[in-house]
């Protein structure tokens, strides 16, 4: 039995875990006369979505892989004090108001069929970065619609799985600014810049660039800092720690 596998982003962790990890999900909610040969698999081309000051429209597609139609409802929200250990996300229903926009905000996906999905930013950052969520959720069955005018209700669907696409919105002068503190048993950053920097890789090895232990990589939003106690313990000099950071395209590599 096959089921069909989507990335989901948790927003119940701290830094990287809660807005970048990607993990596998399997979520199966289904009437009992469904069976698995009526899922279907959905990709998204991309998972992180960057926009400059100057850019306002992105897309990104979306893929049927699956042998079955689906459908996906489209939603936005912005996540204020994403830094924090409780961030709070704020539901973008309006469309007259939001600050940005996606269209379709429904749509219909035939299998082996691709589709574009177009994400529109009304306001831009200014001093700090703006960070958004949207939400892809598929769908078996009729689309989930308001009521009609004839008064007929909506079929009755059910959810299978879906994505949460991070959105980012860097200022026109971003100011990446990362202080490492390194010590014995740890290794702590402290973004107290005005852009995230995303700790893509960090890893610790004895001084012969053996024995590697790989460490949590971490999205490092503006005004967060992150620890990590090591897990080898010692002068940086027999086991020091790599890290591969990037800031957009820019990318650096430093030793502690």
């Amino acid at each position: 039995m096959k089921f069909a596998q989507f990335e989901c982003y948790p927003l119940t962790l701290t830094g990287y875990q809660r807005h970048m990890k990607v993990i596998s999900c399997i979520l199966c909610l289904f009437l009992g006369f469904f069976s698995a040969n009526a899922l279907a698999q959905i990709t998204v081309s991309r998972s992180v979505i960057e926009f400059s000051p100057t850019e306002k429209l992105q897309d990104i597609e979306i893929l049927n892989t699956g042998d079955y139609k689906i459908y996906l409802d489209m939603s936005l929200a912005e996540i204020q004090n994403p830094e924090s250990a409780n961030p709070v996300r704020q539901e973008l229903t309006d469309p007259r108001v939001a600050p940005v926009l996606v269209s379709p905000r429904q749509m219909l996906v035939l299998p082996g069929q691709r589709k574009r999905l177009r994400i529109i930013m009304r306001e831009a950052a200014t001093e700090q970065d703006r960070i958004f969520r949207l939400t892809v959720k598929p769908y078996t069955g009729k689309l989930n619609i308001e009521q009609s005018a004839s008064n007929e209700k909506a079929s009755a669907i059910k959810v299978l799985v879906g994505y949460d696409l991070l959105l980012i919105s860097r200022p026109e002068s971003i100011q990446p600014d990362v202080t490492t503190v390194r010590t014995d048993n740890s290794i702590k950053f402290v973004n107290s810049g005005n852009t995230n920097v995303l700790l893509r890789r960090i890893r610790q090895c004895d001084s012969a660039g053996n024995d590697c232990e790989e460490l949590q990589p971490n999205r490092l939003y503006a005004g967060e800092t992150y620890q990590i106690e090591l897990p080898k313990p010692g002068p940086a000099a027999q086991y020091p720690v790599e890290v591969w950071r990037s800031v957009s395209l820019d990318n650096a590599y430093d030793t502690y």
